[in-house]
């Protein structure tokens, strides 16, 4: 029996050292990530070695908004100096298939765009029609595919999140604030869509997910079984989610700790 472990990478499985949530002893961290020279990201050594420890039967597939070079910065979540056979990245618009990506199928997620106007030319005008503020430090585009805020979370305002919802997603973009980052994805790129043709390539049997975000719902409805960090942004969103759907126990870093503990038991009891 094959078993399909996807998961979200930041606030999930690694974890910065503003959101570990709780101090950390050094001696238990493992650097992962490495931007500019400096130490970007981590796991806990228990982290890594129970990912690393997987019945042979899981098949590990990293899932994540990062842009194929923010990926590529994380080497320390795989074992020796292969990456993982397939990682689903941007939000889905791209699977990595041996570290390069599967052409035909970012060709059909650019086409369902295109078809359906969501694409970044189209965003833009909105964005700066309702996000002229003062709490906006930077716009950015993601490889063309979707649009990031960085805002100041400080003059942020929260209470105009259910408006500012309604608003994208009349034109056909899903919206998600993580940390500093205020998302605008398309309909049409999603992490469960791609989870489900990498499921279908290696014939997995069952499927485990992993995630924080309102942009992880999706893949862990998708999944058999689904894992939620009870820190993150679906949790404070008060979020409706499906009973095959636990949310941990733990916050921060060790919230990670528990997800891998969680997959290693659900893997070894499908052998």
């Amino acid at each position: 029996m094959t078993v399909l472990f996807a998961s979200d990478l930041d606030q999930t499985l690694i974890y910065s050292r503003n959101s570990m949530g709780i101090e950390v002893k050094a001696e238990e961290l493992i650097e992962v990530e490495r931007f500019e020279g400096k130490p970007q990201s981590f796991m806990t050594e228990q982290s890594q070695s129970a990912l690393w420890e997987l019945e042979p039967n899981t098949v590990f597939v990293p899932v994540t908004t990062r842009t194929r070079e923010q990926y590529e910065r994380v080497t320390g979540i795989y074992e020796g100096s292969e990456p993982p056979q397939f990682a689903i990245i941007s939000n889905g618009a791209v699977i990595l298939e041996n570290g390069e990506p599967i052409k035909e199928w970012s060709t059909d997620i650019r086409r369902r765009c295109v078809d359906e106007k969501t694409v970044i030319e189209e965003l833009l005008p909105v964005i700066q029609q309702y996000f002229n503020e003062d709490w906006v430090l930077r716009v950015r585009q993601a490889e063309d595919w979707f649009v990031y805020l960085i805002v100041d979370r400080e003059k942020f305002p929260e209470e105009k999140i259910g408006f500012y919802t309604k608003i994208f997603r009349k034109i056909g973009w899903g919206m998600s604030l993580q940390g500093r980052k205020l998302y605008f994805m398309p309909e049409s790129i999603t992490k469960a869509a791609a989870m489900e043709y990498v499921r279908d390539r290696i014939k997995a049997d069952y499927v485990i997910a992993a995630g924080d975000s309102l942009l992880d719902l999706d893949l862990l409805e998708s999944a058999d079984a689904g894992l939620l960090a009870a820190h993150g942004e679906a949790v404070r969103a008060d979020a409706e989610v499906s009973d095959h759907i636990i949310v941990t126990e733990e916050q921060g870093i060790k919230a990670g700790e528990e997800i891998l503990a969680k997959v290693a038991d659900l893997s070894l009891q499908s052998k």
